[in-house]
C-alpha cells in the first residue's frame, strides 16, 4: 500500500480523500517513479469540481479518453526511478526524472506531422490517467524525461506545465520577437508568468493585469513593464496605448476567458497582430469579434493545445541554466491536499502550491 490522494465524485473540498491505496503495477514497458514532488494546477481544481465534466459533456478532448472517476489528480510530478520493466531501456533504477504533462505517441501521424501534442491513442497524467498526488506512479516508459543534475524536483514539478506550453505559445503559435510589445492577461497565475518570462527572455516588453494591489507590485518585481488594473477597461487600454505610443501591442495572450478581458486584448491590439485566446474553459459563448473586426486589423487568431517533447526539453534546459524560475508560494504535505486546493481555488498565492508525499 501507499499514501495517495484521490477523488471518487466531484464537489468541494471534501470530496478529496487521502489515505491508503494499493502500490501502482509495474508493466513489461513501465517505470515506476518515487514522487518526490507534486502540485495542484487549475485544472485539478475544475477537474475536482465538475467544470470538466460539464464543459466537455465527459467526453473528452478529441482523440482522448474521457475523464474517469475514481480519479488520482496531479498532472505535474517529479521523482526518483525505482523500478523498470523488463523491456525498458532509456531509465534505471536511481535516475532523476520529469513526469511529461504531454507524452506524445511516437507512431501517430500527428506526431510524425511534428504535432505530437495532438497525437490519439495516450493518456495524459491527471486526466485520464493517475496523476501524480501519491508517493508512487508507474507509467509507459515514454511518460518520463530525465532531470539535469542541478535541478530541483520542486522547481521541475512547479514548471512542468506551463513553461512548455506558454513557450510553444510565445516562440511557435505567436512568433514573438526581439522588440514585440506582448499583452498577457492573467499573469499572476503559473501559465500566465512563465509566458511573461518567456516573451522577455525573447526580447519582448510585456504588459499584463492584476486586480489586486498586491500582486502588480510583485508583477513589476518579477519583470512586467507595465501592469493595468483591469477593473477599469477604459484606463487600462489608454496606458497600453501610451506605452506603445498609440500603436498598440503585436501579441495578445488571454488567459482567462473573461469577456471584458477578450475584448481589451481585440482593442489593444496592433494592426497586423495575434491574438491567442487560451483561457477557453471560462468564456463559454461566442469569442466577441466579427468577421470585419478580423478584415479591419488583419490579424491573426491562434489556438494551443498543449506543448510538444521539444517544449518540455527546452524548459528543463532553460530551468538548468537558470534563465528561468518558477515561482513556488508554498510546500505542503500531501496530506494537506485540501488546503492546497482551498489556496489554488481561492486564487490566495501567486506562485505554484507544491505537494510533498513523504513529508
Amino acid at each position: 500500500m501507499m499514501k495517495a490522494a484521490r477523488i471518487n465524485q466531484c464537489g468541494g473540498l471534501d470530496v478529496l480523500e487521502y489515505g491508503d491505496f494499493p502500490f501502482p503495477e509495474v508493466g513489461p514497458f513501465d517505470v515506476l517513479v518515487k514522487v518526490m514532488a507534486t502540485s495542484v494546477s487549475g485544472w485539478d481544481i475544475k477537474y475536482r469540481n465538475g467544470d470538466l465534466f460539464a464543459k466537455f459533456e465527459n467526453k473528452g478532448l478529441p482523440g482522448r479518453a474521457a475523464f474517469p472517476l475514481p480519479q488520482q489528480l496531479g498532472r505535474e510530478a517529479t521523482g526518483e526511478v525505482v523500478e523498470v520493466g523488463e523491456h525498458v531501456r532509456a531509465f534505471s533504477a536511481g535516475d532523476r526524472v520529469l513526469g511529461l504533462v504531454h507524452p506524445e505517441n511516437p507512431s501517430d501521424l500527428n506526431a510524425v506531422r511534428g504535432l505530437g501534442n495532438l497525437s490519439v491513442g495516450i493518456d495524459y497524467p491527471g486526466h485520464a490517467m493517475k496523476g501524480g498526488n501519491a508517493q508512487y506512479v508507474s507509467r509507459p516508459e515514454h511518460y518520463w524525461m530525465k532531470l539535469p543534475d542541478n535541478v530541483s524536483y520542486e522547481a521541475a514539478a512547479a514548471g512542468s506545465w506551463s513553461y512548455p506550453t506558454s513557450h510553444r505559445i510565445v516562440v511557435d503559435r505567436c512568433n514573438v520577437r526581439p522588440g514585440d510589445v506582448v499583452f498577457v492577461t492573467g499573469a499572476s497565475g503559473g501559465m500566465g508568468y512563465a509566458t511573461l518570462e518567456w516573451a522577455r527572455l525573447s526580447g519582448a516588453s510585456v504588459i499584463t493585469t492584476s486586480r489586486s494591489e498586491k500582486k502588480r507590485q510583485a508583477l513589476y518585481e518579477l519583470g512586467a513593464d507595465l501592469v493595468v488594473d483591469p477593473a477599469n477597461i477604459t484606463s487600462a487600454l489608454e496606458q497600453i496605448l501610451q506605452f506603445t505610443r498609440g500603436q498598440g501591442v503585436e501579441h495578445s495572450i488571454e488567459f482567462t476567458g473573461n469577456p471584458d478581458l477578450l475584448d481589451l486584448s481585440f482593442s489593444a491590439l496592433r494592426l497586423g497582430g495575434t491574438i491567442c485566446p487560451v483561457g477557453g474553459d471560462v468564456q463559454r459563448g461566442p469569442l466577441p469579434w466579427s468577421i470585419m473586426d478580423l478584415v479591419s486589423k488583419e490579424m491573426n487568431v491562434v489556438g494551443i493545445r498543449g506543448s510538444r517533447l521539444n517544449d518540455q526539453r527546452v524548459f528543463l534546459e532553460a530551468l538548468s541554466r537558470g534563465l528561468i524560475k518558477p515561482q513556488i508560494a508554498c510546500e505542503l504535505p500531501l496530506r494537506e491536499i485540501r488546503e492546497a486546493h482551498r489556496l489554488v481555488e481561492n486564487h490566495e498565492v501567486l506562485g505554484k502550491v507544491i505537494l510533498k508525499p513523504w513529508l
